[in-house]
Parts: structure tokens; C-alpha cells; sequence
């Protein structure tokens, strides 16, 4: 008899899966990221929040805890600011940001893998690379003066 893994697929097995607590605020957190499906500010997510929002340490406890365990991913856009989106059920992908508006629009797929190997077999001090964050700027096409 084989046994295939089981993939969480509730926001309370996803937690229970890397080893949390099930609470409201993460589960609140998590179904909000999700819902919005695109990366949020923890400025965003306390105004996007449904009813009170959970005081802002809190929201940055658990936002590190969760990025930690790749629950979500812990995005930088240039703007000084973190921002953080949903990522179990999504495949690796990257964003290009406009540096006026900052319009976000995410580009599917990532094609990374050779040049991640290359750094890899050719870096002096590191053998393995987990993860990569790559995101692109320039200005959207409502943002780009015209000639």
C-alpha cells in the first residue's frame, strides 16, 4: 500500500502542518494575504483588517514567524518598506514595481535555476542556495511620459 504525503489544504492544517498554534490572528492574517493575492505593507494589512487589528508587534511576530516558515513570503519593493504575500499554494515568482505609483504587477514563473546552480558550483564559501528574492523596477505604461 503506498502512502501519498498529504498536502494541507485548510489555513488551519497549513499551520498545523509547520507547527503552530491555530489562532485567529494567524488564521485572520493568512486568509487576508490570501484573499488579496498580492503583497501587503503591515500598514496595508492593518487597515485591511475585518474589524480590530491585532497591535502592530503582534502583526510583526507573526508576520516574521510565518515568512520564516515559508508560509508567507517576505518581499522588498524599494519602498523602505517589507511587504508580505500568501505563498503555499502558489508557484516561485517575482514582481516588477513602478517606482512613481508603485503599481505592482507579478511575473509568472521564475527562471533563475540555471544561474542559481552557476552561483553555487562557482561560489568559494556556499554549496547550496534555499531561496531567492529578485524583483524588478521601472515605470508603468500610466506613469511613463510620452514623447
Amino acid at each position: 500500500m503506498s502512502h501519498t504525503h498529504h498536502t494541507p489544504h485548510t489555513l488551519p492544517e497549513i499551520l498545523k502542518e509547520h507547527g503552530f498554534r491555530v489562532t485567529r490572528g494567524k488564521l485572520g492574517l493568512l486568509s487576508l494575504l490570501k484573499q488579496v493575492g498580492h503583497p501587503l505593507s503591515i500598514q496595508q494589512i492593518a487597515a485591511s483588517w475585518e474589524g480590530k487589528a491585532p497591535d502592530t508587534a503582534t502583526l510583526y511576530r507573526a508576520l516574521s514567524d510565518l515568512s520564516n516558515a515559508g508560509i508567507i513570503r517576505r518581499i522588498d519593493l524599494n519602498t523602505g518598506v517589507a511587504h508580505f504575500e500568501y505563498s503555499p499554494d502558489r508557484p516561485h515568482h517575482h514582481h516588477i514595481v513602478c517606482s512613481n505609483c508603485g503599481t505592482i504587477e507579478e511575473i509568472e514563473g521564475c527562471s533563475i535555476d540555471s544561474l542559481q546552480k552557476k552561483i553555487s558550483t562557482t561560489s568559494k564559501r556556499f554549496t547550496q542556495i534555499t531561496t531567492h528574492n529578485l524583483e524588478f523596477f521601472g515605470q508603468c505604461t500610466t506613469c511613463l511620459p510620452t514623447r
